[in-house]
């Protein structure tokens, strides 16, 4: 039983790495599209929350969510967006050590949405910092390598923040950890 829970899970795992290969082949050919649709906000956030809690219980991670009291709906691709806000929460997750810290927070102001993902992991190396949205790119640091990862992950999430005519990017501190924050227009 164990070995098929193991082969079940690097079936998965080759799943995803199939899937965003072909999703980046997509956008780079400019098949790829946004189905804007009015999203809730705040539900977008719940169910993202929700896919990364467990991980986050299992190591004792102090998980915090901060929201404005009301949220203005959006015009984003929902699978999308919450495929963003998946990895980046899960990449929190990952890299900070057991209790350890990750903050979500977001705000509205001048019709820009502004989500930060804020964790208390290794941090990236300032040389570094510039390359994690590229393809395939993977930190050298010994405590990131010993997580299971493609370094797709994040190009990902770059290009579907550029398909909502949005920002993502990334401020660290090695030893501190690390901010990733996405900008939308809200119009």
């Amino acid at each position: 039983k164990e070995f098929c829970n193991i082969i079940n899970g690097e079936v998965t795992r080759l799943a995803r790495f199939v899937d965003d290969l072909l999703s980046i082949s997509s956008m780079e050919v400019g098949t790829l599209t946004a189905d804007l649709r009015p999203v809730d906000l705040e539900r977008l956030f719940e169910e993202a929350t929700a896919k990364v809690r467990p991980v986050m219980q299992r190591k004792d991670i102090a998980f915090s969510v901060n929201l404005p009291p009301k949220l203005p709906a959006a015009q984003i691709d929902k699978d999308k967006m919450a495929a963003v806000l998946v990895n980046l929460l899960g990449n929190a997750a990952k890299y900070t050590p057991e209790n350890g810290r990750v903050e979500l927070h977001a705000s509205c102001e001048d019709n820009v949405l502004r989500i930060a993902v804020k964790d208390s992991g290794p941090g990236i190396a300032p040389e570094e910092l510039p390359l994690v949205f590229d393809k395939f790119f993977r930190s050298a640091d010994p405590r990131v390598q010993a997580e299971v990862g493609t370094g797709l992950g994040l190009s990902l999430a770059r290009e579907v923040v550029r398909m909502h005519n949005g920002d993502i990017f990334a401020e660290s501190e090695v030893g501190v950890g690390s901010t990733f924050t996405v900008t939308l227009p809200l119009e």
